[in-house]
């Protein structure tokens, strides 16, 4: 039986707690809120705003929209993300990447204030997930992983999990949210040898697929009975968006009959941005604890 494990309704839960959130922290007499960094052009990234700007907006989340053209200078650069980092009225700053070439990536992202980290690349971010902090922001597609897993009752603990890929979005993050989870966690890359990675993926309960190699996995890395978490996007073969998992080809060669796999479109990437506004909420009621105010707010465990 194969059976599609959507996301929406994890989206869904996500959103309420949101939601009454920013209620509470407009009793409060607090509004979140977002600063969102783009410099360059790039189609992607300005999709990925408008959709960041568009559902905050629906929340009752306020945001700044910062833009720069590709030539924009570092300094410039530089001077914006010191005025964002020491405005108490930003809780949150999201710098969109890969930046354009000429800008000192590396630079910026040390230069981020961790408190307004929402987006989870700072290297006191990062401290944080290793030691397992609860209250630490965690990269949002990883993180989306995880509330895949919680919300259709999937525990990590004492399952074999592999991933494919190792990227600080997903990978590597996903693996320390794993392991801090109890899961035996197994990660192979481009260099792990092809035999490796089928026998990895087919000794696995589940497999996250996060390559971005759309339909590049197909039957045999698989075998009944498993779970598989699929975080990639493409184009397919016919010209629409799929993800890492070839389930075409899985169904069609009649090997694999029992599998459960998240969807694309509709499975992890629906709840990849609420979790990005999820930390927005989890910023603004650090900053509000900070100065003894907030009292009213719920915190995300007894929402979650």
């Amino acid at each position: 039986m194969f059976k599609e494990l959507p996301c929406a309704g994890a989206k869904k839960e996500i959103e309420e707690y949101i939601r009454q959130s920013v209620k509470d922290f407009s009793d409060e007499g607090i509004v979140p809120k977002l600063a969102v960094i783009r410099a360059g052009s790039d189609d992607g990234q300005a999709y990925y705003e408008g959709a960041i700007l568009k559902q905050s907006s629906s929340y009752g989340i306020e945001t700044q929209a910062i833009r720069f053209p590709d030539s924009v200078h570092q300094a410039l650069f530089e001077a914006t993300l010191t005025a964002i980092n020491e405005d108490e009225s930003v809780h949150g700053i999201i710098m969109l990447r890969p930046l354009p070439e000429g800008l000192d990536g590396e630079r910026l992202r040390t230069m981020l204030n961790p408190a307004k980290d929402v987006d989870a690349i700072t290297d006191i971010s990062i401290a944080q997930l290793f030691a397992g902090r609860a209250d630490a922001f965690y990269a949002c597609t990883a993180e989306a992983c995880i509330e895949a897993m919680r919300y259709h009752g999937i525990d990590p603990a004492g399952k074999k999990i592999t991933i494919m890929g190792r990227s600080m979005t997903v990978g590597k993050p996903l693996s320390m949210m794993l392991l801090n989870r109890n899961a035996t966690v197994t990660i192979c890359h481009s260099w792990t040898p092809e035999e490796d990675r089928i026998a990895a993926c087919k000794n696995a309960d589940v497999v996250v697929l996060a390559t971005g190699n759309t339909q590049g996995y197909g039957s045999k890395y698989f075998r009944d009975g498993q779970t598989v978490l699929d975080v990639g996007t493409g184009t397919g073969r016919d010209g629409k968006m799929h993800g890492d998992l070839d389930i075409e080809e899985i169904k069609e060669s009649g090997e694999i009959n029992d599998l459960a796999y998240t969807p694309v479109p509709g499975g992890i990437g629906v709840v990849t941005t609420a979790i990005l506004l999820r930390n927005i909420i989890k910023a603004a009621g650090k900053a509000a604890a900070k100065k003894g105010n907030g009292k009213g707010i719920i915190s995300l465990q007894e929402m979650m």
